[in-house]
């Protein structure tokens, strides 16, 4: 689906509206481009919202794991673009050079949520699903940036969620809530 001037795929479970997985995604690209200088116009990116059922097989299948997982990032192969940006400082970005940095894409990749295990990990965890949800979008996001688990990513991971979670609700109208296996 073409929303503003990002291309977002987005298949969700019922009862998990697109137009949610849509807002949260939105606001992170834009808060992205308006703060920390990235480029995402005509950029492609996938959401699957699947059960852990779905979640079993394709951290199988990909990832050579058994078992569900929360999130899997798949950054799409994207060599022709312009995704790292000189400084002439040669400032340092959560870590990084800005040479060293891909500031533009044309595509980001896929994502995978898989909702039965963020319910069941935001209730071990003692966490509200939605803002676990945001925690989860953002970690596999930054992913699809690049950024390997370290603390150039936590940093970048808790900006985004410290960013969304502090402007206007972006509650949804659907409630997280626990479903079974089909």
């Amino acid at each position: 689906m073409k929303k503003n001037k990002y291309i977002l795929t987005i298949e969700s479970i019922v009862p998990y509206p697109k137009r949610m997985w849509e807002e949260i995604l939105i606001r992170f690209l834009d808060l992205l481009e308006k703060q920390k200088n990235f480029s995402f116009e005509n950029c492609a990116l996938t959401l699957l919202v699947v059960k852990d059922n779905d979640m079993i097989f394709y951290n199988q299948e990909q990832m050579g794991v058994n078992g569900p997982t929360n999130i899997l990032s798949f950054p799409e192969d994207d060599s022709n673009a312009v995704f790292l940006s000189s400084n002439s400082s040669g400032a340092n970005v959560f870590g990084i050079k800005h040479a060293a940095v891909k500031k533009q894409r044309t595509a980001l990749g896929t994502l995978i949520l898989s909702m039965d295990t963020l319910l069941r990990e935001a209730h071990i965890y003692g966490q509200n699903p939605h803002k676990y949800a945001i925690r989860l979008l953002a970690h596999g996001l930054v992913h699809l940036l690049g950024y390997e688990h370290g603390d150039d990513m936590w940093e970048l991971t808790d900006f985004l969620e410290h960013s969304l979670l502090t402007q206007e609700s972006i509650y949804t109208l659907t409630p997280f809530r626990s479903f079974t296996h089909g």
